[in-house]
């Protein structure tokens, strides 16, 4: 369970679809690293009972504990079975001892470590953990846990029948239930556990603001030496007015008045701290050259609006952007999704030199199911001209999606269904 201090000072319990699959992790892996942004809830999750019961809890924020571990860090570990060691990315010479310590006896569920960076591509974690460790990214909160609904079943139905007709017979026959918060207010609230709940804009401005600045202060310092924190937020905002499109760091250097190799080093920091997504493009060809340029998804929709300067839900929804906005927030579910899956699926985008592309391109083993995002509540048949471009190239992907805010499904051809996000997200 997750548990959130709201606004009013009550609690409200949130599972975390994670974590099963992380309990899972414990019990068959020595360390396991769960690692992701900021304020995603690492820390909580790590300490529910379900996660943490039993297991001692460390933080290298504690000074002492700081202390201890760069003085003598296998004494951390002394008359404790079971180990939680939070914030890892602050001193990574304490896995020298964690390594030391696995390889003198390994036992499943031994060190759950979680870090604020992606310490998969941290040198002294790789190279200290390598064959002993499994990674596990926890990222902001989907729409369907902050619903307190199912999530995921509908993907898996998607990537299992052959068929649009065996698919719709495989659906309940009653209709999900409307969500609480519109998808205008989900998208712009994001899902960040704190500001995501809120309901005052004042209030998760005021939250941006402080994770923006935490973020420039701590974060970076951690992880690189940034030349001008200046520099780097002009380049987080020019991002996030970028996201949602092909990834096109000529232009964002440009916006930002930044050189080039330092908007390249800016955007990969933003990366590594997982603020920002690369969507890799589609890499099997038949006979089409496709663009090769990755698609820029900010990993959460509120940080990046209030980031791009779109302070209210209503400035969000008629922007000229909003369209991509969708398409980037249904982006970030499928990458939590495919993450969730073992072995875990890929997502891709589409596109060819002559303007065919499907947004996102879900790959699991050899099934492949192009998804396109439209705005719109009444899709028709030329909204799934990019579908049925794939689908042409692609014969072995059966039937390709078009998810949009309609009121049900919809048959738009024989390989192509229209289906509302209600359905695909929060079942």
């Amino acid at each position: 369970m997750y548990i959130i201090h709201t606004m009013t000072n009550l609690h409200k319990f949130l599972p975390r679809i994670q974590t099963s699959v992380l309990a899972q992790l414990l019990r068959a892996h020595p360390v396991v690293i769960l690692h992701g942004a900021r304020q995603t809830g690492k820390t909580t999750l790590a300490r529910t009972p379900e996660i943490g019961g039993g297991r001692a809890y460390l933080t290298l924020d504690d000074f002492r504990v700081m202390e201890l571990a760069q003085t003598d860090a296998a004494a951390l570990f002394i008359g404790r079975d079971r180990i939680t060691l939070d914030e890892v990315q602050r001193h990574p010479d304490v896995l020298l001892a964690v390594k030391a310590d696995v390889d003198r006896k390994r036992v499943s569920g031994r060190f759950l470590l979680t870090g604020s960076a992606n310490l998969l591509l941290m040198q002294k974690v790789s190279e200290s953990l390598a064959g002993r460790a499994v990674y596990f990214p926890l990222p902001a909160l989907t729409w369907a846990e902050i619903e307190g609904r199912r999530f995921g079943h509908a993907l898996d139905l998607i990537l299992e029948k052959p068929s649009i007709e065996a698919f719709l017979d495989s659906l309940p026959e009653s209709d999900p239930a409307r969500p609480q918060r519109s998808l205008s207010a989900a998208i712009f609230a994001g899902g960040y556990p704190v500001p995501s709940l809120s309901d005052d804009a004042s209030f998760r401005a005021r939250w941006f603001d402080g994770y923006v600045q935490t973020y420039l202060e701590r974060d970076l310092r951690d992880l690189s030496s940034t030349g001008s924190l200046v520099e780097f937020r002009r380049l987080m905002q020019m991002s996030a007015i970028h996201n949602g499109t092909l990834l096109n760091m000529a232009s964002i250097a440009s916006d930002a008045g930044l050189s080039h190799p330092t908007a390249r080093r800016y955007m990969d920091i933003l990366e590594v701290s997982f603020q920002i997504a690369r969507i890799p493009a589609y890499a099997v060809s038949r006979g089409k050259r496709l663009i090769k340029s990755p698609k820029l998804l900010w990993t959460d929709t509120g940080l990046a609006a209030h980031l791009a300067g779109l302070y209210t839900e209503e400035a969000l929804v008629n922007s000229r952007e909003w369209g991509r906005w969708l398409e980037a927030w249904v982006g970030i579910h499928l990458l939590t999704y495919a993450a969730l899956k073992t072995p875990k699926g890929s997502v891709c985008h589409w596109r060819t030199s002559n303007g065919h592309e499907v947004d996102f391109v879900l790959e699991y083993g050899r099934r492949l199911v192009p998804i396109e995002v439209k705005a719109t509540s009444r899709p028709s048949g030329r909204d799934a001209s990019g579908l049925n471009a794939f689908l042409k190239t692609y014969p072995d992907a059966p039937f390709g999606i078009l998810a949009c805010p309609c009121e049900s499904p919809q048959v738009l051809s024989s390989t192509a269904l229209a289906l509302p996000l209600t359905q695909l997200l929060l079942s």
